[in-house]
């Protein structure tokens, strides 16, 4: 569920960034926007001139609600299943703009505030395309989501200190977002009771 949305994301910023810029010597689809970690696991910064945007996960966290209920779904034979509420959560994305030319940097990086202030909510009934990276919805439905939508993150300069220091490297142009994940439900369970066919009523 996690890759689903983060390989929307990046599909939908990288044309959103080709459009508004009309400039496909540049800024040619398919090659503005990379998902990978920004540091590799030999400690080297991951980034280099092939594209303009990076997004890495800089961490997750379960959104807690009060009223979930489980899902209760009709089977055959008069039986029932009964499934655990979709659970919700907040990931941390951090989006690098990281040109060698830094003018050209701060422009991609309001491109990418521009593409989060017209597309704050993402869903199917406006992106049909939001589960097309999974192959096999049916066999694999926890890879499905239902709903994104994304809040821009205030950091102090102590916060983006730690930030970085986390990552081992140098402070490059970046925003931090919170995208609120909303997952379609794991179709497996074991909870199955039938059906109440009659009520019986104790006399004393």
């Amino acid at each position: 569920m996690i890759r689903t949305a983060l390989e929307f994301i990046k599909t939908e910023l990288d044309a959103y960034i080709a459009n508004r810029e009309n400039d496909p010597a540049n800024y040619s689809p398919g090659t503005i926007v990379d998902l990978k970690a920004i540091v590799s696991p030999t400690g080297v910064v991951n980034t280099d001139g092939s594209t303009h945007i990076t997004i890495t996960l800089a961490g997750i966290e379960e959104e807690r609600r009060e009223g979930k209920r489980p899902y209760i779904f009709p089977t055959d034979n008069n039986k029932f299943l009964t499934l655990n509420a979709p659970i919700e959560i907040n990931l941390h994305l951090l989006f690098i703009a990281h040109s060698n030319d830094y003018e050209t940097a701060l422009r991609d990086l309001s491109d990418v505030i521009g593409f989060f202030q017209a597309n704050v909510v993402f869903d199917e009934q406006r992106y049909p395309n939001l589960n097309t990276s999974v192959t096999a919805p049916a066999v694999k439905p926890w890879q499905l989501i239902e709903r994104l939508s994304f809040r821009l993150i205030n950091l102090s300069f102590e916060q983006q200190n730690n930030l970085w220091g986390m990552f081992g490297g140098k402070y490059m142009p970046s925003a931090v977002y919170k995208m609120i994940l909303l997952t379609a439900f794991d179709t497996k369970s074991n909870d199955i009771s039938s059906a109440v066919t009659q009520l019986g009523i104790m006399e004393n």
